[in-house]
């Protein structure tokens, strides 16, 4: 297959992914209803691996460099989802302490505690994230660093995107819903 079909594939199947996986998401699925769509974990495992396919491509990375890489990439991957996921968890703690609601507000120990690991972990994150950059630049040369950046900074642009383009959908397919009369 050509090498632009081959991006066009795996765009179009990244697009219809994140659609689905966001209108799943974003819907009131019932309980055991797995075919409303995608979990956002399986989207975003879906475009970490488009990433990894892109960017043998846009880094021109050799044969002997590929695996390296792969292996770097998912580990800063990894190290970045896993700041991701204990920064959330951390924020809805706040956001339940100060809700305001009685037996979950938080007293202000409780809140300065809830501070002092989101800072922790923000701290760690950024520690992780540039030790897992560093890594990937030991077996790049110059240019495919700037190019990593440069591709790195148009894959999230990429994905904030096509969020916004499934939220669309999704929001579209809910009103379709809520306007066509039952059969």
């Amino acid at each position: 297959m050509p090498r632009h079909l081959s991006r066009l594939a795996g765009a179009l199947v990244l697009t219809w992914a994140v659609a689905t996986g966001v209108a799943g998401a974003e819907q009131q699925a019932p309980p055991g209803a797995d075919d409303q769509g995608l979990a956002p974990r399986d989207v975003q495992r879906l475009f970490d691996a488009y990433v990894l396919m892109q960017a043998q491509e846009r880094l021109v990375l050799t044969d002997q460099q590929y695996p390296q890489f792969l292996q770097r990439l998912k580990a800063l991957q990894d190290v970045r989802r896993q700041t991701q996921q204990a920064r959330a968890a951390i924020i809805q703690e706040l956001a339940r302490g100060v809700s305001g609601k009685p037996g979950v507000s938080l007293d202000e120990a409780g809140l300065r505690d809830r501070m002092r690991r989101l800072r922790e972990v923000d701290e760690r994150g950024l520690a992780d994230t540039r030790r897992a950059c560093d890594a990937i630049d030991q077996i790049l040369d110059v240019q495919q660093q700037a190019r990593f950046r440069v591709f790195e900074e148009q894959m999230e642009r990429r994905k904030v995107e096509l969020v916004l383009r499934a939220r669309q959908v999704a929001r579209a397919n809910r009103r379709g819903t809520l306007t066509q009369p039952d059969r």
